[in-house]
């Protein structure tokens, strides 16, 4: 109910009146004279003050009155409750003298639902705040409402210190439609698909792109899902790829590798089942010894095999992105000491985890990955060059 126009009267009919309405009004209302003395207390006032109007009346009223302002004020009710109100006062006639309608509204329950709203903000907050994901929440303009601190950080870190252009406040659609250069086409479909989630004609839309900084290269992943509920808005997510898409390649990288060892394998077998309608070369004893690996059989050997993969592993490693040192001579020269030993593809695998194993210790993770991706290539130039010495030994 919103509070009466309250104004003069005059005449005991309009007394009547007011104390009608008064009595109906779900906020408390008390009349005061000129002394500070309670002349009337309306039910809703008995309940607010948790006292009768008959232990009211006549009592002197006890806060500061303040004529036409609305004042928050903490009232104590006669259990020792303390709860807040609203106050406003205005100067009327009652029972033709000079008096002050005073009008209390109860604030308690609007007090608890703010509280209630800030907790659930604050809630919100501390979820959001918690997620790595680069999270930012926009109203259905493209303006920046809420960002949690993985996306305040980032752009920090990455060009906007002063969270100019990607800040609560800023309008991420502008952002988008304004980008100029190496990402921009990215930008337009990125800003294409959040309109047409905000639109309803897709439930999500995500985009993986490049973001790459001065020391490494970063894969990120863009989510757009509508924001639920009465406001209309997006959430937006960005979240770093890198190892994914890192171990993904990796992934692909191992089995492609995989597929080369089966296919040099199956290709030594062959030269072994070539030469099983002639007399056999004493050079392809190792058809028949692939039980006796190196490592077993002659670990002394096989040690010096390791130290030599290991050195040659270490200078493609070194000399990574210059012009590198030929290897083809020392590689060749490996496998036809390897070739003379009998070796097959499981020893050549089982030299190459072994010089892996010996250089990785210690070493900083790119390191580690260099380590992986040249040796890669070296194992299968040693695994070549090891079917090209038992083809030449059976063809000779």
């Amino acid at each position: 109910m919103e509070y009466v126009d309250l104004i003069p009267v005059l005449s005991a009919e309009s007394d009547a009146r007011l104390q009608a309405v008064a009595n109906t009004s779900t906020d408390g209302m008390l009349i005061v004279d000129v002394d500070g003395r309670v002349r009337f207390v309306n039910p809703a006032a008995e309940g607010l003050l948790r006292r009768r109007a008959v232990d009211l009346i006549g009592q002197i009223f006890g806060l500061p009155i303040v004529i036409s302002e609305a004042a928050e004020i903490s009232l104590i009710q006669a259990d020792g409750k303390l709860i807040a109100t609203e106050m406003r006062t205005a100067a009327i006639v009652w029972e033709r003298m000079p008096a002050q309608m005073i009008v209390l509204r109860d604030l308690t329950e609007q007090r608890r639902t703010q509280e209630a709203l800030r907790d659930a903000e604050g809630f919100s907050r501390a979820i959001l705040n918690s997620l790595t994901q680069h999270i930012a929440v926009l109203d259905e303009s493209g303006t920046i409402i809420l960002a949690n601190d993985a996306w305040r950080q980032f752009a920090i870190e990455n060009g906007d210190p002063q969270l100019t252009t990607t800040g609560v406040g800023a309008n991420y659609f502008a952002v988008c439609a304004e980008s100029r250069g190496e990402n921009a086409d990215e930008a337009s479909d990125v800003l294409q698909g959040m309109r047409r989630v905000l639109q309803g004609e897709i439930p999500v839309f995500e985009l993986e792109y490049p973001c790459n900084s001065p020391g490494e290269d970063r894969w990120f992943q863009l989510r757009a899902v509508p924001l639920h509920g009465q406001r209309r808005g997006l959430v937006i997510s960005h979240m770093n790829i890198t190892d994914q898409r890192r171990n993904a390649q990796d992934a692909a990288e191992s089995a492609a590798l995989r597929e080369q060892l089966l296919a040099r394998e199956r290709e030594l077998v062959a030269i072994g089942s070539l030469s099983s309608a002639e007399r056999r070369p004493a050079g392809l004893a190792y058809v028949q010894r692939n039980d006796l690996p190196i490592r077993g059989s002659q670990f002394r050997l096989f040690q010096e095999y390791v130290a030599s993969y290991t050195e040659l592993l270490e200078m493609v490693v070194d000399e990574r992105g210059f012009a590198v040192k030929n290897t083809d001579v020392p590689v060749r020269a490996l496998a036809s000491r390897l070739g003379a030993l009998h070796a097959s593809a499981r020893d050549v695998v089982e030299i190459h985890l072994s010089s892996l194993r010996t250089c990785s210790v210690g070493a900083a993770s790119s390191r580690q990955q260099a380590y992986l991706e040249e040796g890669r290539v070296l194992l299968l130039q040693l695994m070549g060059y090891l079917v090209a010495y038992y083809r030449d030994d059976l063809v000779g």
